[in-house]
């Protein structure tokens, strides 16, 4: 009967006893040493941590906030930057003079060369309408490469007789020295030319001398003056055409020349 009391006491009634931990545990524990030995302790809760990080951060956020709208309504943003407006302006409305100044200096050059051309064309024109015709009876003709020349040629004729000077020049690029045979031939313009003469003396064929080797000589190196009088077999008045035929030393013709006396 003992046993039974006892078992039927408040320790054997089967319900668990519950084990809360304590309260110090939810806080955070800051111990500072003050000397060698010494300590303190001081216990903050972390709610009232996170209360005070909240309320800081709303804070700030609020200041920058109202801050922002309260230099928004009384100082607008042109009167806070002022320099930075006037000074984008201001680059703007010089690139838009310097393109007006550029514009205006392209029309006047395209006026300038408007001008220029026309000036050019009127000259063109009154040359052209200048120009003297060149007669059919004077013409030169050269090989290919140009040999030589005929310069300053000067021709005086009275009747029968025929005085011829002239500049044979060499006319090769690289001034090589060239030697060859020089004839006159002189007819009668718009004859049959039947009767021809020739200086010096040599037979034609094809209205051309026969042999090239008995025409004048000259070595040059860079010009030779020729001067020569010529007598024909009869005296006419009649206009006659004067013949330049050169050669070289193989006997190939590299120039002639036709004028009219």
């Amino acid at each position: 009967m003992e046993n039974q009391e006892r078992d039927m006491g408040p320790d054997s009634k089967g319900e668990k006893e519950i084990v809360r931990p304590p309260k110090n545990k939810e806080r955070l524990t800051i111990i500072i040493f003050k000397k060698v030995g010494k300590a303190r302790t001081i216990v903050i809760s972390p709610h009232f941590i996170l209360g005070a990080f909240l309320f800081f951060l709303f804070y700030i956020v609020a200041t920058i906030y109202f801050a922002n709208k309260y230099l928004a309504y009384f100082y607008p943003i042109e009167s806070i930057y002022p320099f930075k407006c006037i000074g984008t302006d201001k680059v703007q409305a010089d690139k838009i003079a310097e393109l007006i100044r550029e514009r205006i200096k392209t029309k006047k050059g395209l006026e300038k060369s408007k001008q220029h051309i026309a000036l050019l064309e009127y000259l063109m024109e009154e040359k052209e309408q200048n120009r003297e015709p060149v007669s059919t009876s004077d013409y030169t003709e050269s090989s290919s490469p140009i040999l030589v020349g005929i310069e300053e040629l000067k021709v005086k004729r009275d009747r029968s007789t025929i005085d011829v000077t002239f500049r044979i020049v060499n006319k090769q690029s690289n001034e090589k020295s060239i030697g060859g045979y020089i004839f006159m031939l002189a007819s009668i313009r718009d004859s049959d030319r039947s009767e021809v003469w020739v200086y010096p003396s040599s037979p034609l064929k094809d209205g051309l001398p026969i042999n090239y080797r008995r025409g004048q000589r000259f070595f040059i190196q860079r010009f030779k003056s020729i001067s020569s009088k010529y007598t024909l077999s009869r005296s006419t008045d009649k206009p006659l055409l004067l013949e330049i035929l050169v050669y070289d030393r193989d006997g190939e013709l590299i120039l002639k020349k036709v004028v009219e006396v």
